[in-house]
């Protein structure tokens, strides 16, 4: 970022940021088909019928491509308004402006189909092609964007460039999907029901992809109405190192919604129980020690990074945003459940339920309270979805937790002994960097119980296995 900003000047950059937003925000044009995919090829597959799984990438491929040929033309159309009359594009760089929309209107389509492709291979649970591709093509895309803006290439070269690798992602994964599913019958056309069961179920998943950024976004423009633009900044600093948190369950569900699928198949109802009820209690072992360690000692790591007066202004922003994202990180498990058994209805309509309630709870708060106001909104907004989704989860789909919670109670105590001792360091010591030293060698002694005490003598020797990847040694 520094190397691209320094060498496309700030005014570019812009248009390069803008190029990216505009592609991001135009993948809703896949209405949910990729999820649906993902979904019905799992089910064919737990059902060993490769063709039908063949008929729904087929259909899925097609569909988001003539969704992406009207999206794209869209874009190419829209441009001489937007660069005059949205964005106030410079003079000076309106042909460079005109040159990157019409790269990112035929971008659209292939992007589109990239995300098809992608749920393919997640429904094939190719986890490992996956993120070798993107692992790869990312490090091509940065790479290159960077070495063309210091040769002095201008932004629209650097935004060509960027697509161009998302392109050749998108070849590799059809490369990979073609030798998944070759040689087992031929496609029996474009089935207009495949087409409809498609959208029913991705209508639903969009409703969420839509309300979802306006209650993500919400609480930072009434920040801004009513306290200031500054205090923008106070909230989302501790909001956004929140939100990475969740990279813990956001990378469990992307493999558990296609498992799920496949469970919710007749005569699976056992296991997909167990696959339920395992994947909240791994979730809760990995999270507590996370959010226990930012609840005491989050202020320290804001002093360390923002400076101390910053981090006594968002201190308690951080401490209640760290409650709300540990319900918001449980619930993944309950969302994906719901989306992966035929139920995206049940997401979708809690969305929209929870929209006018959480704009009335932000305009009760944070004229009054202000920032922390804000965290408070979002953490009962958190708190309630997973509420509802928990409930739904068990109410339609038959997903309890009776079981989880009696299994839990292990967990807890470790849990609440790690934040006794999480406590005792932040009134022992004075030192910010050896307090957050101490509490690190006590989370470790956290994993070290949990390993001893709670996880039986069938999990250990699967966890282990899991975790051999990070000490194999490269073959002589």
């Amino acid at each position: 970022m520094p190397r691209l900003v320094a060498s496309l000047g700030e005014t570019s950059f812009g248009l390069f940021s803008l190029a990216w937003v505009i592609i991001g925000y135009l993948t809703f044009l896949d209405i949910g088909v990729s999820r649906a995919a993902t979904k019905y090829i799992s089910e064919h597959l737990a059902e060993k019928n490769i063709d039908g799984a063949r008929e729904i990438i087929r259909t899925a491929l097609v569909s988001n491509f003539i969704l992406g040929v009207v999206g794209g033309l869209a874009v190419v159309t829209a441009a001489p308004f937007l660069m005059r009359s949205v964005f106030k594009v410079s003079a000076d760089l309106e042909h460079q402006a005109w040159l990157v929309f019409c790269i990112v209107g035929v971008s659209v389509p292939v992007l589109l189909m990239h995300g098809v492709l992608r749920a393919v291979l997640t429904s094939f649970q190719r986890f490992d092609w996956i993120n070798s591709i993107n692992a790869l093509v990312t490090a091509i895309q940065w790479g290159a964007a960077c070495w063309l803006a210091w040769s002095g290439y201008g932004v629209s070269a650097v935004v060509l460039a960027s697509v161009v690798a998302r392109m050749v992602a998108a070849a590799a994964y059809a490369v990979l999907v073609f030798r998944l599913v070759r040689g087992s019958g031929r496609y029996r056309g474009w089935g207009l029901v495949g087409l409809l069961k498609l959208l029913r179920f991705g209508g639903w998943v969009t409703v969420s992809q839509l309300v979802g950024p306006v209650l993500v976004f919400l609480d930072r423009i009434l920040i801004a109405s009513f306290v200031s633009l500054g205090a923008v900044t106070l909230y989302t600093v501790p909001y956004e190192a929140m939100t990475r948190l969740r990279i813990i369950p956001s990378s469990l569900v992307s493999t558990l919604y296609p498992a799920l699928s496949e469970r919710g198949t007749e005569g699976e109802t056992t296991n997909l129980q167990r696959l339920y009820e395992g994947s909240v209690r791994y979730l809760l072992l990995a999270l507590l020690p996370a959010i226990a360690f930012l609840l005491v000692l989050g202020p320290d790591i804001l002093t360390l990074w923002m400076g101390a007066q910053f981090a006594k202004d968002t201190a308690l922003v951080l401490r209640l945003l760290a409650v709300g994202t540990f319900a918001n990180g449980l619930s993944y498990v309950a969302y994906t459940a719901l989306q992966a058994l035929g139920r995206p209805d049940l997401t979708g309509k809690f969305h929209l339920l929870e929209l006018p309630a959480y704009v009335g709870i932000c305009l009760f708060l944070i004229p009054r309270w202000g920032v922390a106001g804000a965290a408070l909104a979002s953490t009962l907004r958190f708190v309630l979805d997973a509420a509802l989704l928990f409930w739904a989860a068990q109410r339609y789909c038959g997903c309890s937790l009776r079981r989880v919670w009696m299994q839990s109670m292990p967990i807890a105590v470790v849990g609440s002994l790690l934040g006794a001792i999480l406590l005792g360091i932040q009134f022992v010591s004075h030192a910010q960097l050896v307090r957050l030293g101490a509490g690190l060698i006590a989370v470790s002694l956290y994993f070290l119980a949990i390993w001893w005490f709670v996880l039986n003598d069938r999990e250990r020797p699967v966890i282990a296995r899991a975790l051999s990847i990070f000490r194999q040694e490269p073959a002589s």
